[in-house]
């Protein structure tokens, strides 16, 4: 491919968690295939202080311009306004100084850039959807569609949602379900469509060998048991049914005797307070565990556990957790009515729940006690999905037909 200019819009940071793991992997592994990147995010005053000097220093090893602004968040709405005028500006002005060939727009804020630019200077975007934004605002509860302010502003979006569709020389989904949805019932063309979901970088989280699960066993106190280790990770709010996941426990440890429920958390917040409640000698909660340490820590579960809230737009989510549970072996244990999820137990990564009541439970307690996974075999089969080069790989050929 020869060398393309880009501009990458993000509203999210760069130093926030999403950014480590699904932004700066891609943007470096692009450049050393001939792209040339500006990129500008919003990050939060925390995450900025903290991790400012580290990113800098790897996106200036790479070759990458960075123009981080202050992420705003309030008053609600009218905040995320100036900061999408703060981005079209930034971005018309890299327009004018540089010749970019096109613009990478991740989600709705930054594709309402990208297309603002579309229209007045002509320079093509990618539109990187990254779910149903707006729809994801009315099943999460963040906006109810009886307050006419956040009514009219679900009806902005969806409008806006329809024109950067259209206006996408490219658009990608996370999930074939979400594909799905906007070729069936949306009436958009599927040719301009490329499915990439959240990857893992398989390097990273390698399965480690023995000597060193005993060491992180010690170091977290996890030692060996005679039942099975359940494990969750990752964020504790709207979309992350902890209530079931406790009740689906309750049937796995009667099951099987000496278990454990581990929980990797980025809060804790009154539902994971309440589980510790209910199993105080079988549940362990570790905060915000740094993410060179994640790989050991997944490999002591036997199976990790993501019940999600089933709703129209989860049709368009990938959990990254899956990704990185799959490589290092590890096997899910999904509910149906999320993204791909519902394909899990066909494809061979793990177990699929299809209601949350205690037949559903136990029958999926008698689907464990039978299954056999190889984590070998897992993580060798799952890469081609979910292993970063892969989908660096994807993007690249995404754009190459820019």
């Amino acid at each position: 491919m020869t060398e393309k200019a880009v501009i990458y819009l993000s509203y999210d940071g760069l130093c926030d968690p999403v950014g480590a793991s699904q932004i700066l992997p891609y943007i470096k592994g692009l450049t050393k295939n001939g792209v040339r990147f500006f990129v500008i995010s919003f990050e939060k005053p925390d995450r900025l202080a903290e991790g400012r000097q580290r990113v800098q220093a790897e996106l200036n090893e790479n070759g990458i311009v960075w123009l981080p602004f202050g992420y705003t968040k309030r008053p609600p709405v009218l905040s995320t306004m100036f900061d999408l005028r703060k981005m079209k500006k930034a971005a018309k002005q890299i327009c004018s100084n540089n010749k970019v060939d096109f613009i990478h727009a991740r989600s709705y804020i930054s594709g309402l850039a990208a297309r603002h630019i579309y229209k007045k200077k002509q320079i093509p975007f990618l539109f990187d959807m990254r779910g149903f934004w707006a729809d994801e605002r009315i099943d999460g509860g963040l906006w109810s569609l009886r307050n006419p302010v956040y009514k009219a502003i679900y009806r902005f979006f969806k409008r806006k949602e329809k024109q950067m569709l259209a206006d996408a020389q490219r658009v990608v989904s996370l999930t074939f379900a979400g594909k799905e949805v906007m070729t069936n019932d949306w009436g958009v063309d599927a040719s301009k469509i490329c499915v990439i979901p959240c990857a893992a970088d398989y390097s990273h989280f390698a399965r480690p060998e023995n000597a060193v699960l005993d060491e992180a066993r010690a170091k977290y106190d996890l030692s060996q048991i005679d039942g099975k280790t359940l494990m969750y990770t990752g964020s504790t709010g709207t979309w992350y049914m902890l209530r079931e996941m406790a009740d689906f426990y309750s049937d796995f440890r009667n099951r099987f005797p000496e278990s454990r429920f581990v929980l990797c958390v980025n809060e804790v917040n009154a539902a994971v307070e309440e589980i510790q409640k209910q199993f105080p000698d079988e549940v362990k909660v570790f905060k915000r565990m740094p993410r060179n340490e994640m790989p050991q820590m997944l490999s002591l579960a036997d199976f990790s556990i993501m019940f999600i809230k089933p709703a129209f737009s989860k049709k368009a989510s990938s959990p990254i957790k899956l990704a990185e549970s799959l490589a290092v072996g590890v096997p899910a244990i999904c509910n149906a009515g999320v993204g791909d999820l519902g394909s899990v137990e066909d494809d061979g990564f793990g177990l699929l729940i299809r209601d949350f009541n205690k037949e559903e439970y136990s029958a999926l307690c008698e689907k464990i006690a039978a299954s056999q996974f190889n984590s070998d075999n897992l993580r060798n089969a799952s890469s081609e999905m979910y292993e970063l080069n892969n989908n660096i790989a994807r993007y690249q050929k995404l754009y190459s037909e820019m």
